[in-house]
């Protein structure tokens, strides 16, 4: 045989949805793996059997299973289904949504092909709704109170930013704001060694002739600036503020010198609530966070 590495999933596949439908067979109900393996063997089969249409087995999926046939964390855990094959029409991409939809599913089509008996309903007896409560699932997050302080301890500053160009720009959490795009019209300098003070890996987004006020924090680690606009590259350091902005005039960046819009020394830093942290970037028992 000369199998291609997808026929070789398919068959793994296969077997562990048979697996699964002899399990079922004798009243085990499914986890994650074995629910998903089984729903996708049936309907590769029946795929092969090449009766039935791509929008026939989107369908089909949602019923093969219900909930007393498999664990409660499967419920949460297995939204969605693709399964790519062959149809007289062509190549599909099968998606089932939702597959465990039903509380009874079809148990005789959940042991499509194996040539097994089905077994008798009363082995699946149904879980109290209790057992489906969020907090029970895998992965559930329940968060503690207070909010999560991001970059304790650095200085930071505010400016005013106004978007000279014809386009909307967007600014990295991380990117030295002082080498953001030259149509960005602000103070410069003093954004020299500073980025956005916003949760890290999101961006602020500045729309064309609009006037927004940002608040950014220090870098932190070595404090050495590479890539961005190459302005500022090297370590930064304050004795380098007339050549750095004799590059900014030289490359056409837009500067306007501003005094200190409020005392910095009240700068509240940015603070997430602790389910927000968690939704992004995992949750944490820390009571502030830091960034690189």
């Amino acid at each position: 045989m000369q199998l291609i590495a997808r026929e070789l999933d398919k068959l793994v596949i296969a077997q562990t949805g048979l697996l699964a439908q002899r399990r079922l067979a004798r009243g085990v109900k499914l986890n994650y793996s074995e629910a998903t393996a089984l729903i996708t063997n049936v309907l590769q089969e029946m795929m092969r059997d090449g009766k039935h249409t791509a929008s026939e087995l989107m369908s089909i999926g949602k019923h093969i299973l219900g909930r007393r046939h498999v664990l409660p964390g499967v419920l949460a855990t297995l939204t969605v289904l693709q399964i790519e094959g062959t149809f007289t029409t062509g190549t599909h991409l099968v998606t089932v949504d939702q597959p465990i939809s039903s509380e009874d599913g079809n148990i005789e089509l959940a042991m499509y092909g194996s040539f097994l008996p089905s077994p008798s309903e009363s082995l699946f007896p149904s879980y109290p709704e209790s057992e489906y409560e969020p907090l029970k699932m895998p992965g559930a997050i329940s968060p503690g109170d207070g909010k999560i302080e991001l970059n304790p301890g650095r200085k930071r500053t505010q400016l005013r930013v106004t978007n000279k160009g014809d386009r909307p720009i967007q600014v990295g959490s991380h990117f030295h704001f002082i080498e953001s795009n030259p149509e960005l019209d602000f103070d410069r300098i003093k954004a020299y060694g500073y980025h956005l003070d916003i949760p890290a890996g999101t961006s602020t987004r500045f729309e064309p002739g609009v006037t927004k006020t940002v608040n950014l924090t220090q870098i932190s680690g070595l404090k050495t600036i590479k890539g961005g606009s190459s302005i500022a590259t090297g370590t930064i350091d304050l004795s380098h503020t007339n050549a750095v902005l004799q590059r900014i005039k030289e490359e056409g960046f837009r500067h306007t010198p501003e005094e200190v819009l409020i005392d910095i020394q009240k700068l509240e830093p940015f603070k997430m609530d602790r389910l927000s942290y968690a939704l992004i970037y995992g949750p944490t028992v820390g009571l502030h966070s830091t960034r690189r």
